[in-house]
């Protein structure tokens, strides 16, 4: 069992809605998984696998919504119980993008609206709910007991290779979704750094080039594939990884 209970954001589709199709289906799955989307009732596929597994709940929650935080955390202590929650894996994002371009916005076309609302979903959102799912991690940190672990308490920060500085890939044009994920980057190691010795491990993963709706169709990666490499790596996560960087295939990559 990767974890006890997992919660997933952004799972109406991609990446999110695999993660959440692998978790419920797989040999030995979590006793409890929760998926977050903003309109659960347009999220067909979801609500499938929530017919067919009970072990899937579903919470409706837009990350940029912070007065529903509260609210949100009280559906999740619910739905895990008294053992808080193992693994939070942030995965809702955004990225700007141009009708002219398969992806990203010239400098001459950003808005200060859009560079903005980017780095609201991919950064801020995600430390305001580490922030008040702390409690439960916590919870999960003394009552499971174990190495630092996905099985234990951790939270994984979807990332980019696009937010690597040392090994700097592809266009520039990508302004808002590169520089909102670098910052999370940071934000993953200070966290690591913060709270790591409570037994909470935080890592930042790169999915890959992934065929998605942001990612674009042209992608090498199925989202089978990259889900698939991606819990296989979350699996093997132990306590020197706290912080870290990595590729889907478990390769450290360069801040």
């Amino acid at each position: 069992m990767l974890a006890r209970s997992v919660l997933v954001t952004g799972c109406s589709r991609g990446i999110g809605l695999e993660l959440v199709r692998q978790l419920v289906s797989c040999d030995n799955p979590p006793a409890v998984v929760i998926g977050t989307c903003r309109n659960p009732d347009n999220a067909k596929e979801l609500q499938e696998l929530a017919e067919k597994y009970s072990n899937l709940k579903i919470i409706k929650f837009d990350v940029v919504d912070y007065a529903s935080l509260s609210r949100v955390a009280e559906e999740v202590g619910v739905a895990v119980g008294a053992g808080g929650l193992n693994l939070l894996i942030n995965n809702a994002g955004i990225m700007e993008k141009c009708p002219l371009q398969m992806f990203g916005v010239s400098l001459q076309n950003l808005e200060a609206k859009v560079f903005n609302e980017v780095l609201e979903t991919n950064t801020t959102a995600p430390l305001m709910l580490v922030k008040e799912l702390l409690p439960l991690l916590r919870k999960a940190a003394m009552t499971s007991g174990g190495p630092i672990g996905v099985s234990r308490a951790a939270v994984i920060n979807m990332s980019t290779i696009l937010a690597s500085m040392g090994c700097f890939v592809g266009n520039a044009d990508i302004y808002g979704y590169r520089a909102s994920k670098t910052a999370l980057n940071m934000l993953t190691k200070a966290l690591s750094v913060d709270f790591g010795a409570e037994g909470l491990l935080f890592a930042a993963l790169h999915p890959g080039w992934v065929q998605t709706d942001m990612g674009t169709t042209a992608g090498m990666l199925t989202t089978e594939q990259s889900v698939k490499d991606l819990l296989h790596v979350m699996a093997t996560l132990t306590e020197k990884h706290n912080g870290a960087f990595l590729s889907h295939d478990g390769s450290e990559l360069p801040w």
